[in-house]
């Protein structure tokens, strides 16, 4: 599966443009000239949602009253004159067409509005982004986020699961602070624990499926990642209902899960070394592409099909090593690059053939 081509409608800083694609393609353009735009349109198309944008309004350009995102998809593959193609559509509004309510985003195939778990079965997108690189070094809502994002592409039930452990984990916290006030009695809990431990349990299966799934990812560095659940059961939910009633939230679940990353020194016989403690900013960038060439690898294996790979002005950031292995995925997954880097253009050209230049 591939994408041939990307018209934008009021998208961002785009009025209308369209973009053709090849194999591999880089965009290359001064900074702040709409390279990750296009990035996160592509994205879009694939996610139903944005990387960067608190608000589906912030990726509508100022004086427009709605947006448009068309991909032509190739399901078969660049070059087979006999493949099937999807034109997929994202339409993005202000809650208000013409005087009308509406809803935010609309989600279309060939014309024919769809539902989004439905639109999101057609294609699929991994992007690997400049702040991807603080995966280690950051905080655990980060490291969370990128499990999510890896289990929600491939599964609408681990995505309907997380969506209502978050709206019950809410709902938790308010009547825990009402309990605390005295306004409500502690039996008015036990709803929401049950529907709490149910969904809670469903994700941290996953998410610990996923953590060995990674671990089984060959790499030239050798690296382990160790999986840190905040275990929730009805049992624990007890344990600390006191001190929960007392501070107004939720305690344990997967909204505090964790994981971390581990390096070894065979010669130095030392193994298991947390890589945010002990390892270089060169060897944590490394534990950082490990994570991602596993997040590919992962979703081909569920899909059964390679991905598209996006690289918004990740190869600057990298030294030689990590910047070598980043390109050699060039030649086993359609890539959308950008840059700013006249650098980047030039050493691109020189090692990949038939690299499709946009210039913006």
């Amino acid at each position: 599966m591939l994408i041939k081509s990307l018209a934008l409608q009021n998208f961002r800083n785009f009025s209308l443009i369209n973009f053709s694609f090849e194999k591999t393609n880089l965009i290359f353009g001064e900074n702040g000239i709409g390279k990750t735009s296009i990035i996160e349109a592509i994205y879009l198309l694939a996610s139903a949602d944005s990387f960067r944008a608190g608000k589906v309004e912030e990726m509508i350009r100022l004086e427009a009253d709605l947006g448009r995102v068309q991909g032509l998809i190739d399901l078969e593959g660049l070059g087979d004159e006999e493949s099937e193609e999807l034109k997929l559509e994202a339409m993005l509004t202000r809650g208000m067409v013409q005087g009308k309510k509406t809803q935010y985003r609309l989600f279309s195939v060939n014309d024919i509005r769809r539902r989004k778990k439905d639109f999101l079965a057609f294609f699929k997108a991994v992007v690997f982004r400049p702040e991807d690189l603080r995966l280690v070094e950051g905080s655990p809502s980060r490291r969370r986020s990128f499990l999510d994002t890896a289990l929600i592409m491939i599964s609408d039930e681990y995505r309907s699961a997380l969506s209502r452990y978050e709206q019950t984990l809410k709902r938790r916290n308010r009547l825990l602070q009402k309990v605390n006030e005295g306004k409500e009695g502690r039996e008015t809990l036990n709803f929401w624990n049950t529907n709490l431990v149910k969904n809670g349990e469903f994700l941290q299966a996953q998410r610990s499926n996923l953590i060995d799934f990674i671990s089984e990812v060959v790499f030239p560095f050798e690296l382990n990642i160790e999986y840190i659940p905040s275990i929730i059961s009805e049992k624990k939910l007890l344990e600390h209902l006191d001190k929960e009633i007392f501070l107004g939230h939720t305690l344990i679940g997967p909204h505090k899960d964790d994981f971390l990353l581990k390096f070894s020194q065979e010669e130095k016989g030392i193994d298991d070394l947390s890589l945010l403690a002990y390892g270089s900013r060169g060897q944590q960038r490394l534990g950082v592409l490990w994570l991602k060439i596993a997040e590919l690898q992962f979703l081909t294996d569920k899909i059964g099909y390679q991905p598209v790979l996006l690289l918004d002005d990740i190869l600057s950031e990298l030294d030689i090593h990590s910047k070598d292995m980043v390109l050699d995925l060039l030649s086993n997954y359609q890539t959308i690059l950008t840059t700013a880097d006249a650098d980047v253009l030039a050493d691109l050209r020189s090692r990949v053939k038939d690299l499709n230049l946009i210039i913006l």
